[in-house]
């Protein structure tokens, strides 16, 4: 851009008039002025805001990439695509947004409601668990945070558990026994070799001490023709095997085959 004069009377060092800035939120241009009125610089820049804070509205905005920044405000009809370790203080109002990349570790005060669709592409934690690296979804915690809230999902683990005896030694099994816990909700599968009493022990979590916590199917040849189940005992870890709903079993170096779930205490 070349240096013009423009009206002094407007300009000059009474008016103390030295400098202005114009444009949207896209491109900002920059002018500066001696004291005679005229242009001494010029630029046209692309807005970028990193390790900023901003105080005040931003209404019909587009943030492309904004990094360890503070917004205090209201944020409407933004569009953000980029957003890491952001505290967003005040009202979001969100419609049909996409947002991409993950959101870790971010204080959003106070409990903003999102009208509309959101997109995420990345990953989301909570409950200050460290998200994974890898495919998109929700991390919970490796540890719990429990919520007295019945309508608030508060937790999902996929593991492996070990069944074992009485007496708390480890039993042989086929492959991996495993389980999936959703919220409360434990499902289970073993193929247990050589079992020789009523109960299986050492469940991955404690089930639920009122009711009856869940049921299990039970594959066992010798009652190939009998209804076989296993009844978890509430409060506890282990399970006792019984046969036409009431008959507890006790199998003879038998393989033993269990899938089923049940409610955990928490």
């Amino acid at each position: 851009m070349a240096l013009t004069k423009v009206a002094p009377a407007l300009f000059g060092t009474g008016n103390n008039i030295t400098s202005v800035t114009v444009g949207g939120s896209a491109n900002t241009i920059s002018l500066t002025f001696d004291g005679s009125g005229v242009i001494t610089s010029a630029t046209n820049n692309a807005v970028s805001v990193a390790n900023t804070a901003i105080t005040g509205n931003i209404i019909s905005s587009q943030i492309t990439s904004v990094a360890n920044t503070q917004i205090t405000g209201n944020i409407i009809s933004s569009q953000i695509t980029s957003v890491a370790n952001t505290q967003i203080t005040g009202t979001i109002s969100v419609a049909n947004t996409a947002i991409t990349g993950n959101i870790i570790s971010s204080q959003i005060t106070p409990n903003p409601t999102l009208h509309g669709n959101v997109s995420v592409t990345g990953v989301i934690a909570v409950g200050g668990a460290t998200p994974t690296t890898n495919g998109s979804g929700i991390t919970f915690p490796a540890s719990q945070s429990a919520s007295s809230d019945g309508n608030t999902l508060d937790d999902y683990e996929e593991g492996n558990w070990t069944p074992r005896n009485s007496s708390a030694t480890a039993l042989s099994i086929n492959n991996t026994a495993t389980y999936i816990k959703i919220g409360k909700l434990v499902f289970i599968n073993a193929d247990i070799n050589q079992l020789s009493q009523d109960s299986v022990y050492g469940l991955p979590f404690t089930s639920a001490s009122t009711g009856y916590p869940g049921v299990v199917t039970v594959a066992y040849n010798s009652f190939a023709n009998q209804t076989l189940m296993g009844e978890f005992n509430g409060g506890t870890t282990n399970l006792t095997l019984r046969y036409n709903g009431s008959t507890q079993i006790t199998p003879t170096n038998a393989r033993i085959i269990l899938a089923g779930c049940y409610v955990a205490s928490a």
